[in-house]
């Protein structure tokens, strides 16, 4: 796992941060159905299944019908090896519980089936590469040891940064944990403000529960920040590029949500193995166990403009 990703790197400066977390608090699915006619089929939709337990024909698969218990397995069979550092923790049905929260949000279950699978490619390959401790020689090759680590084993520094809304605790340690691993004080505080935990005072609760590292993971994939799209937007067609993106070769597909995610050290600078690595879990994951659909249009950030920071703060 590696340190200070992308997206959770920010600019504290105090009436500019309570800004942009507000902006970034979820809304709720009636009210975002109230707005986005998508999510009012969509809810109608999964309320048919939780009564009848049938899912209309007109209606999407969800998530439960696209990452069964099998799909999990296969994509994530090495987890707990021996060689690995979180065994027993990552679960089938910690990721569905998270999943089913924002769900109703759409995460995985708009756009049509093709929109779906890349969708939630692209989520599991992000997953997989920020917690892998795969390489090239590895057995079933490097894309198969996603979710081996849920923390990062040996931090040399607090991560802690001066920060009026989100002070550090003295001793507390805001090295990365989770599934999409979350770095500093600054970074704990609105995504514990948002999972209703108090990430501050207790960040090991990403170590100890897998519901709630599931849950900030799609939380951050779900929201955007008032300058940036969110990877969710990105993957389903919804954000579209300003006259400034385009120019910056910023543009809809899965290598836009890698410079969300990790654009100052990924992207910009032509080939990088970080961001090939990436693609390669994502196009593994499609073709194996997500309807070997297309990956879509622009699946890289070499030469991308990089997010400005403003741009990618949480």
């Amino acid at each position: 796992m590696k340190g200070g990703g992308r997206q959770w790197t920010v600019v504290v400066a105090s009436l500019v941060m309570v800004v942009v977390v507000l902006a970034a608090m979820p809304q709720t699915a009636q009210a975002k159905a109230a707005t986005d006619p998508r999510l009012a089929v969509l809810a109608s939709c999964l309320n048919a299944v939780k009564l009848t337990g049938v899912r209309p024909e007109t209606c999407n698969k969800t998530v439960s019908d696209l990452v069964t218990v099998d799909v999990f397995e296969a994509m994530f069979n090495h987890r707990n090896d021996p060689t690995a550092h979180a065994q027993g923790f990552w679960t089938f049905d910690s990721f569905m519980d998270a999943a089913k929260i924002y769900e109703p949000l759409g995460f995985g279950s708009i756009g049509g089936l093709d929109v779906q699978n890349r969708e939630l490619a692209a989520f599991f390959a992000h997953v997989a590469h920020s917690t892998s401790c795969g390489w090239s020689g590895a057995k079933d090759g490097p894309y198969a040891w996603g979710l081996c680590y849920n923390q990062e084993l040996a931090p040399d520094q607090l991560y802690c940064k001066e920060s009026l809304l989100y002070p550090c605790v003295p001793g507390v340690g805001y090295q990365g944990r989770g599934a999409f691993p979350i770095y500093w004080n600054y970074n704990y505080g609105p995504t514990g403000i948002a999972l209703n935990a108090d990430l501050l005072h207790h960040p090991e609760i990403l170590t100890n529960n897998a519901t709630l590292a599931f849950q900030a993971a799609v939380w951050f994939w779900m929201t955007p920040a008032l300058t940036r799209p969110s990877p969710h937007q990105i993957m389903i067609g919804e954000w579209q590029p300003t006259k400034n993106d385009t120019l910056a070769h910023r543009l809809p597909g899965f290598g836009m949500t890698i410079n969300v995610i990790a654009g100052d050290e990924e992207c910009g600078h032509g080939e990088d193995p970080r961001m090939g690595d990436r693609i390669g879990t994502y196009q593994k994951f499609l073709t194996s166990w997500f309807g070997n659909v297309d990956p879509g249009e622009n699946i890289d950030c070499g030469l991308q403009g990089v997010v400005p920071l403003a741009y990618a703060a949480i």
